[in-house]
């Protein structure tokens, strides 16, 4: 059985009198920092030739 193990990171947010409560798990072992990935998928969306629609 996996032992649980505590978030990285947990936000509680209140929108309309609803407290939303978010757990967020990093991988422990990843090399590669927020930014990095961010970096990276914004530059593939901006490279990608469908990246705007027509509206």
């Amino acid at each position: 059985m996996d032992e649980e193990r505590k978030a990285d990171v947990v936000m509680i947010q209140r929108v309309k009198g609803t407290t939303f409560v978010v757990n967020s798990f990093f991988n422990q072992s990843g090399q590669e920092t927020a930014t990095d990935k961010m970096a990276r998928l914004i530059e593939r969306e901006v490279n990608s030739p469908q990246s705007f629609t027509k509206i």
